[in-house]
């Protein structure tokens, strides 16, 4: 039987010897030349490339992956197969979605030709129907629109017409909620081709690091350098933040009202870097000022966050892209809140119902509530204090034992919270 170049590369995904560059390098050209035979075969293939491009072992290894990215659009399995790859995010692949009304906005500005209302979306023909007060609103839009102006782009400059501020607008065109879609062309966004220059490029010469940190020492590191960045890189950056959204069928409010004029980059040890932006002022609340938040690992898009601020305390919606999960999401995190730390003087950092399971099954089925645990949040109200004790104590006399979700859904009610000081 010959073997199986990608699951053998898969094998070598957390392997990082004196040879395993060497190793990876002979099966990427394999794979390069390899027609894959379905699309989740295609898919596990684009994964491991992004992951050998935030985590290279050699510079050699490095350009091939950069390669075979730069021409994943064209590779003959994946353009057989991009039906059933639909909204993945990958390169020559469609994205279709709900998006809300700055992120709409932003894409019809950017990629108007490739932008459309998807015509099965039949709660959106009779919400636009109701609006012109006829039974379809797709067949009014195309008895109206100027014919070289597509659906969508033409949809949103109507609404953009409206008398009111930006508040009711918003509120108008998401009560409609359109599904869009991007079709794909040159420069429209993708999880393939993301990338930004934050710093020099890290080798990764040892296994990465799965240790669980301690947090009052990584706090007390700073990170290596602050600096704000120009209001045209900044506008390249919040683009690069709202493209790792659009890419995963997402939507966050501090990256689509993300304000270039308000842009740092934290560079960090070991090729990682946060951008850190504002929203723009209309945006603002009284109380709590919030801001978006990329992770990049060798300029690579690997995780992001929604932050609230309010004085010395932090709320953090911390997230890992599934690609980059299982590695060293735990050092990642409290390299976060080094950042936090030496940028905003936090000195509490809490964690909100939601980001532990409350209305999120997928934050229950990775056991979060436990991961902010462990490495030493904790919960604030007496209940939760003793549902965690009665846990541990099962937990300490069976080391088998684990929560089931019925228990994490309880303690998912109460937030978790770590003092620095």
């Amino acid at each position: 039987m010959r073997p199986n170049p990608l699951r053998a590369l898969e094998k070598l995904r957390n392997v990082f010897r004196q040879c395993s560059g060497r190793e990876k390098l002979a099966l990427l050209r394999v794979l390069d030349r390899t027609r894959l035979g379905n699309a989740r075969l295609v898919g596990r293939l684009h994964e491991m490339l992004c992951f050998l491009r935030a985590y290279p072992d050699d510079a050699r290894t490095l350009a091939h992956a950069k390669r075979m990215l730069s021409g994943f659009a064209r590779r003959a399995d994946l353009r057989r197969h991009r039906d059933e790859l639909e909204s993945s995010g990958l390169a020559g692949t469609a994205i279709r979605y709900p998006f809300f009304w700055p992120t709409a906005r932003w894409l019809a500005r950017r990629w108007p030709r490739h932008l459309t209302l998807d015509r099965l979306d039949k709660a959106a023909d009779r919400g636009i129907g109701k609006v012109f007060g006829v039974r379809s609103g797709f067949d009014a839009l195309d008895r109206i629109r100027p014919r070289p102006l597509g659906d969508a782009v033409y949809l949103i400059r109507l609404v953009e017409r409206m008398p009111g501020d930006s508040f009711a607008k918003e509120a108008f065109y998401d009560a409609i909620e359109p599904v869009l879609e991007l079709r794909p062309g040159p420069g429209t966004p993708s999880r393939t081709l993301a990338w930004h220059r934050a710093g020099p490029t890290f080798w990764q010469h040892a296994p990465l690091d799965r240790a669980r940190p301690d947090l009052r020492a990584e706090i007390r590191r700073a990170p290596r350098r602050v600096r704000k960045v120009p209001a045209r890189e900044g506008a390249r950056l919040i683009d690069l933040a709202r493209a790792a959204m659009v890419t995963r069928s997402r939507d966050m409010d501090a990256f689509a009202y993300g304000d270039p004029r308000e842009v740092r980059i934290v560079e960090d040890a070991g090729g990682l870097a946060f951008v850190l932006n504002a929203m723009v002022a209309e945006r603002h609340t009284a109380t709590v000022a919030t801001y978006g938040a990329l992770t990049l690992k060798n300029g690579v898009p690997i995780g992001y966050m929604d932050l609230g601020v309010a004085g010395s305390h932090v709320e953090i919606a911390f997230n890992t892209f599934p690609t980059f999960r299982g590695g060293e999401t735990a050092r990642v995190f409290a390299r976060t809140l080094a950042m936090l730390r030496h940028v905003f003087r936090s000195e509490t950092f809490g964690i909100d119902a939601y980001q532990l399971g409350r209305g999120n099954h997928e934050a229950i089925e990775s056991g979060a509530w436990w991961f902010y645990y462990k490495l030493g949040f904790r919960p604030r109200a007496a209940a939760a204090k003793l549902l965690a004790h009665r846990e541990l104590e099962r937990w300490r006399a069976d080391r088998s034992y684990r929560s089931s979700e019925a228990t994490l859904g309880k303690l998912a009610r109460w937030p978790l919270i770590y003092r620095y000081h």
